[in-house]
């Protein structure tokens, strides 16, 4: 028993040795110390280190005074699995500090067992681990702000058809987007990281890029160019490049971003404008006819070599002088106003005026313009043609000449042949010879016919020599309506005529003259409506206008056929008027006669629906 006991004693001594040795160590090496009861109920022992408050008497609440209580349940959880299988406590908590500031520690506690495995106590040590845990909850921030930038990059730079990069100082890749990888056919991982050779680029090209970020290294500039480089699907294409310096905050090169374009289409569409002006130009110059292109403010750009052969001065002069400053000073007024009116609705253009040759001579030019737009609908100016039609004017003045004449020479045996007729068939009619009376009435009618026709071809020889006569006089719009009405209701029978004869509109014009445009205009209604329609005359009063209006429900006019309704001998074409009779002169004349008294004329329709003709006069 003796021995026994002394084998004892000395068992225990050297664990209370080795015990001290441990706490020795413990404390030496550790923020912070403690112990606790067999069942962590009891804080027994606790120097904090300044970390925490120090504990030397028994603390029961000890999870509530030094535990976070985000993390109290864990500790619960920890303490519970350490007591149950006797085994060592580690855990990372966070806790409330000296100063009441929360920290992080890193604790571990060892069971202290007898010699019947019983725990005795549990001693622990803990690490002040706040530094660290904060360094890397500012690396994940770090991580996750830089994630996030990579995210926002990734959706602008994978959002756009540019093709967008980064150059590490080695030449090599450090970043491209999606649309960088699908023009290479390639992916991240087989893309970034690898060289320019390595990416596809053929030598030139290669040593080419790096010459450049070389040059950018060393002068901190941008550096742009265009260069080709084939597609992955799309074959060679035609590229601009911009290449920037990235500096770092010491103002170094660090390295080399870069965006590249597309401009295949932009170039071919820049070579066939190119193609399509040079033979534009190529037939511009090689034809008589006088070409001119303006812009869409109606500045003249362009004149060819036929407008120098004509009037003696270069395309360059033209276009400094003016070429509207050569026009006819009667003429001038004219054509400034028709341009700008055509100008402003970017209509087509068809004008006739006088311009001086190289020897000073007056000669007539018919000039037509056409709109010019550009792809995107937007109006970029007018071409133009132009010839010489000064032998047409004369011979057109030539027949005048011979039109006048005849028709004096006509009106004196027609006039008389009409007055024996008319003898002739009041004559039948008091023998009571109906047929002979009515081929005699027939006969009256055909004379009439061409009367006015003749009288047509006079009034026509009259306004172009200038001599027609304007005899204005002050009258009531609505007496003369209702005059037009009496003689067309009773002459017109085929078609249903509506007069809308209220307005007491007074003007001073020539009485007669517009009588003889609003019949012009009734008559040319019921020739190109079919029986039965309706034809309507309306005069109101716009503005300080009485606007006049004879509308249909005839054939229609087409779009291209209205702007030249008034042109001397224009007829519109077509199946459907192949039939009906005309010189087209009475448009014309109804035309000079609205503009000799300072009005307007003119018309809208819509093929098959009909058409309306206006014309007004300035009141009295």
């Amino acid at each position: 028993m003796a021995i026994s006991s002394t084998n004892t004693n000395l068992a225990d001594k050297a664990i209370a040795s080795n015990e001290e040795r441990f706490r020795a160590l413990v404390t030496a090496t550790s923020d912070m110390v403690y112990s606790m009861s067999p069942d962590w109920n009891e804080l027994r022992e606790l120097d904090g280190r300044g970390v925490l408050k120090d504990a030397r008497e028994p603390i029961k609440d000890w999870i509530g005074q030094y535990i976070y209580p985000g993390d109290q349940a864990k500790v619960r959880a920890a303490v519970e699995e350490a007591i149950k299988h006797k085994k060592i406590f580690q855990l990372e908590l966070r806790v409330m500090q000296a100063d009441g500031s929360i920290g992080w520690a890193f604790s571990r506690a060892v069971p202290i067992l007898n010699a019947e495995g019983e725990i005795l106590e549990w001693f622990g040590a803990a690490s002040d681990i706040t530094e660290r845990k904060r360094a890397e909850g500012a690396v994940d921030e770090a991580k996750e702000q830089s994630e996030q930038q990579r995210r926002v990059y990734e959706t602008i730079t994978g959002s756009t058809p540019d093709l967008m990069y980064v150059f590490g100082l080695d030449y090599r890749f450090t970043y491209a987007n999606a649309a960088l990888l699908n023009m290479w056919g390639k992916t991240w991982d087989t893309a970034v990281g690898k060289s320019l050779l390595e990416n596809g680029y053929e030598p030139w090209h290669a040593e080419m890029h790096e010459r450049e970020i070389d040059h950018i290294k060393k002068t901190k500039e941008q550096v742009r160019g265009e260069v080709s480089f084939p597609h992955a699907t799309l074959g060679r294409r035609i590229y601009d490049y911009i290449l920037n310096p990235v500096l770092n905050e010491y103002g170094e090169v660090e390295a080399v971003a870069g965006t590249t374009r597309d401009i295949t289409d932009i170039r071919n569409a820049e070579t066939a404008i190119f193609e399509s002006e040079a033979r534009f130009r190529t037939m511009a110059e090689s034809t008589e006819v006088m070409i001119a292109v303006s812009d869409e403010h109606g500045k003249a750009t362009y004149f060819n070599e036929a407008w120098t052969e004509l009037t003696g001065l270069s395309a360059a002069e033209l276009q400094k002088r003016g070429w509207v400053d050569l026009i006819h000073p009667e003429d001038r007024e004219h054509i400034i106003s028709a341009g700008d009116t055509a100008l402003k609705a970017k209509k087509q253009l068809h004008l006739e005026f006088r311009m001086p040759d190289k020897k000073g001579a007056y000669r007539w030019l018919l000039t037509r313009g056409n709109p010019r737009f550009r792809t995107d609908g937007t109006f970029a100016g007018y071409i133009s043609s132009t010839i010489d039609i000064t032998e047409v004017k004369e011979n057109e003045q030539r027949k005048n000449d011979f039109i006048s004449m005849v028709s004096h020479e006509l009106k004196t045996p027609l006039t008389s042949a009409i007055s024996y007729v008319q003898v002739s068939q009041k004559k039948a009619l008091k023998y009571q010879d109906q047929a002979t009376a009515g081929m005699l009435e027939r006969a009256v009618k055909q004379l009439g016919k061409m009367t006015k026709m003749i009288n047509g071809f006079l009034n026509l020889s009259r306004l172009e020599s200038g001599k027609i006569h304007i005899d204005r006089q002050r009258f009531d719009m609505a007496l003369l309506l209702q005059e037009v009405e009496d003689e067309a209701v009773a002459s017109i029978l085929s078609h249903h005529l509506t007069f809308d004869t209220g307005c007491t509109l007074s003007v001073n014009a020539d009485r007669d003259k517009i009588s003889q445009v609003m019949n012009n205009l009734i008559s040319n209604a019921v020739k190109y409506s079919h029986p039965g329609t309706n034809i309507h005359i309306q005069c109101v009063q716009e503005n300080s206008l009485a606007k006049v209006s004879v509308s249909d429900e005839g054939i229609g006019i087409s779009e291209e056929d209205l702007p030249r309704l008034f042109e001397r001998y224009y007829r519109v074409g077509g199946n459907e008027n192949k039939h009906i009779s005309g010189f087209g002169i009475g448009l014309y004349l109804c035309s000079e006669i609205i503009k000799g008294h300072g009005g307007g004329i003119w018309a809208e329709s819509n093929a098959g629906k009909g058409s309306t003709f206006y014309f007004t006069l300035p009141l009295a």
